[in-house]
């Protein structure tokens, strides 16, 4: 006798976005979106969420279009996002910089060049994305 176990839904669906979830993605290289080049590692993490790379763990928070203050404090208009980054062990390392596209950033001895910033479609189904490649200085 073959017993046929029906497994609701929701939890499947749980089960895919924990998988696709970029902190749970991250820890594992090289997967669909952390991609190992000669650059370093390409990483995409999207709004909201968090990626780690060893120590460095980075957040993303708005995507999008705008006014920002460049890494010179100069004020800016353009495509942008906010970045919360944390280095393990070290708390005087936090940072929530606004980044654009082509911006390299130096943190604990990590390169994080931002590579793409895609902004949410404007539907509650799709979140931005930012693309960035972390390697050593």
């Amino acid at each position: 006798m073959t017993i046929i176990r029906r497994f609701p839904r929701w939890a499947l669906a749980v089960g895919l976005v924990f998988l696709q979830t970029p902190s749970w993605a991250a820890a594992r290289a090289p997967t669909s979106n952390t991609e190992k080049t000669d650059g370093g590692f390409e990483f995409s993490i999207m709004e909201s969420t968090q990626g780690n790379f060893g120590k460095l763990s980075i957040g993303a928070g708005y995507m999008g279009g705008g006014a920002y203050l460049d890494d010179k404090g100069v004020r800016r208009e353009g495509l942008h996002a906010s970045l919360t980054i944390t280095i393990h062990g070290q708390p005087s390392q936090f940072q929530q910089p606004d980044v654009h596209e082509g911006q390299t950033l130096n943190v604990a001895g990590y390169r994080i060049l931002v590579e793409k910033i895609i902004p949410e479609n404007g539907s509650d189904d799709r979140r931005g994305t930012i693309v960035l490649r972390i390697g050593g200085r």
